[in-house]
């Protein structure tokens, strides 16, 4: 059994939440745990998309102008078809996260599928200075939207090193027209300094937690918004 759950992704300067990222929790064990054992049973794809189809139903219930994130395999990201069929219909832009921990035999496959699925989907590159592909998938693939990893994240206030790599992925994203998110942000400190190096957009405990779409997670989002008109 499992259910969707979404975390908001706000400008860092307003607190506006722009898009929701939508993630999966099952009953008795970790996402991690469930789409392992699917990976090695062979039925990957298929829970990758029941999760999907779960998250864009879902997602439905939630005020307009905002995307909604997904995460995807390099497999499922090349099925045009598949993909077609899930997000038809949903009225809201969706972005499709391709992890950079997951290998990519054919970039080919997968920008032809983003083409035929534009302009309604775009794609993020997720993790972004963890996996081992490095910066190939941004290079390869010319995302919309790139995340700064956790590990980027966590600490930047305090470590120059960090500061320094954030500020030249800010500089790049700029440069090749690609939006910058800030993935995990947990204190105030991060979230500042993320700020004052330039990058628009954050995710994290701090700024919102994953639950489920209800009543009051529609009024925050209302309300964030007319906080925001206010302050125009």
């Amino acid at each position: 059994a499992f259910a969707p759950v979404f975390q908001p992704i706000c400008h860092m300067a307003t607190g506006r939440v722009v898009g929701l990222e939508a993630l999966t929790r099952f009953e008795g064990a970790t996402p991690d745990e469930v789409f392992a054992q699917a990976a090695l049973l062979g039925r990957l794809q298929e829970l990758e998309i029941a999760t999907m189809t779960a998250a864009v139903a879902a997602a439905e219930r939630l005020p307009p102008d905002r995307w909604l994130s997904v995460n995807v395999s390099p497999a499922l990201l090349a099925d045009t078809a598949t993909l077609r069929r899930i997000v038809r219909g949903s009225l809201r832009p969706i972005v499709l996260e391709l992890s950079e921990h997951e290998a990519v035999l054919d970039y080919g496959a997968i920008t032809t599928s983003l083409k035929r699925l534009a302009p309604g989907v775009s794609l993020a590159i997720d993790d972004a200075g963890a996996g081992f592909s490095s910066l190939r998938h941004i290079l390869e693939t010319s995302p919309s939207w790139v995340k700064l990893d956790i590990g980027l994240v966590r600490g930047v206030d305090a470590d120059p090193a960090r500061q320094a790599l954030v500020a030249g992925l800010v500089h790049f994203a700029r440069q090749a027209s690609i939006g910058l998110i800030a993935e995990g942000i947990e204190t105030e400190a991060e979230h500042e300094m993320l700020k004052s190096l330039g990058v628009e957009l954050g995710q994290g405990f701090l700024l919102a937690r994953p639950a489920p779409i209800d009543d009051l997670m529609i009024s925050a989002l209302l309300r964030s918004d007319d906080a925001v008109e206010r302050s125009t």
